[in-house]
């Protein structure tokens, strides 16, 4: 879509459509961390039962969260990084200038350092204990589920 059509359908939608006003603050006091993922966007909210406002969506690739802020040694990586490598050279990405740009060592150090996972359990747990430990978030319950991209259907990994 070219910005042209994007700026007169956004146009149209503006006067045909009236949205309600909201806070800022999540009415249902919650966070969630999600996917990035494009097939989420129309079918997160409803799958959950949720509406436009309702809760605060942190959206990150996978859901989720840097080996920094992980516990060292907590990601056991075992990506496939032959479609790393065919994913970043498709967008014109130089994975080896990547790795000795920032100093990453090898393919598993970029790994690492994208936060990549093969078994989205295994993350969710990882990031829901990283939000567990974290000095700057209150103790209140955090748990951890996966949806299914096709279905919608929620499976609950770790219970808070």
């Amino acid at each position: 879509m070219r910005i042209d059509e994007i700026l007169a359908f956004n146009e149209r939608f503006v006067e045909q459509t009236h949205l309600p006003t909201i806070g800022h603050a999540p009415r249902k006091q919650m966070a969630l961390v999600t996917c990035m993922d494009c097939r989420l966007v129309q079918m997160f909210e409803q799958a959950l039962g949720l509406e436009r406002g309702d809760v605060l969506e942190l959206r990150t690739a996978g859901a989720t969260i840097s080996e920094e802020e992980r516990e060292d040694g907590a990601n056991d990586l075992h990506a496939n990084s032959t479609a790393l490598i065919a994913s970043m050279q498709a967008l014109g990405v130089d994975p080896q200038k990547l790795i000795e740009q920032e100093e990453l060592g090898d393919m598993q150090g970029l790994l690492r350092w994208l936060g990549a996972f093969n078994d989205v359990h295994v993350n969710i747990r990882e990031v829901v204990n990283v939000i567990r430990r974290s000095p700057y978030l209150p103790r209140i319950p955090v748990h951890g589920l996966v949806i299914d991209i096709i279905t919608g259907k929620l499976e609950m990994v770790d219970r808070g």
